[in-house]
């Protein structure tokens, strides 16, 4: 029995390295995918119309989010502007959920390095981000925000094309 009892942790962490492997084929086409939305989001903006990439927006600034794919997320702020949060990392479970649980170090708005947990939403539908403390829901996993840029429905019309079409 002692002898499963080391076995298996080794077993675990081998079926885990397998099942994150991936082919050559699936990491060029990410990587090239990577590259044409980097490609889009660098397309220059007017900042007098657009405004300037921030650290933060205020919580009166966006009504709603949606999630793109595990890393970006767009904003919808008011008088149709929009900004794109490519996160500091992939977030699994970003699409899934509804709902963002964020550690905020300021009041009244989200800022880069800010975490957040993904939840579902099921009391306040109208109202996508609440501020509730770490540990009431959620899947426990931490995701962390990244600079938001301001971006155009043309762009984000582009780069959703690029993601369905993978």
């Amino acid at each position: 029995m002692g002898t499963i009892n080391y076995l298996l942790p080794g077993l675990a962490a081998c079926l885990l390295l397998t099942g994150c492997a991936v082919s050559p084929e699936v990491e060029s086409a990410r990587q090239e995918r990577e590259a044409n939305i980097q490609e889009i989001l660098s397309y220059e903006l007017d900042p007098a119309v657009y405004g300037e990439t921030k650290r933060c927006l205020a919580d009166r600034e966006y009504r709603t989010f949606k999630a793109l794919d595990n890393q970006r997320i767009l904003f919808y702020g008011r008088g149709d502007k929009q900004w794109i949060n490519t996160l500091r990392t992939r977030c699994p479970e970003l699409r899934w959920g509804d709902a963002l649980a964020v550690e905020s170090f300021s009041a009244m708005r989200i800022c880069d390095s800010d975490k957040f947990m993904v939840g579902d939403w099921f009391d306040w539908p109208w109202y996508r981000r609440w501020p509730w403390h770490w540990g009431r829901w959620g899947s426990g996993i931490s995701c962390t925000f990244g600079q938001f840029q301001p971006v155009t429905a043309e762009q984000v019309e582009e780069i959703e094309a690029l993601l369905e079409a993978n």
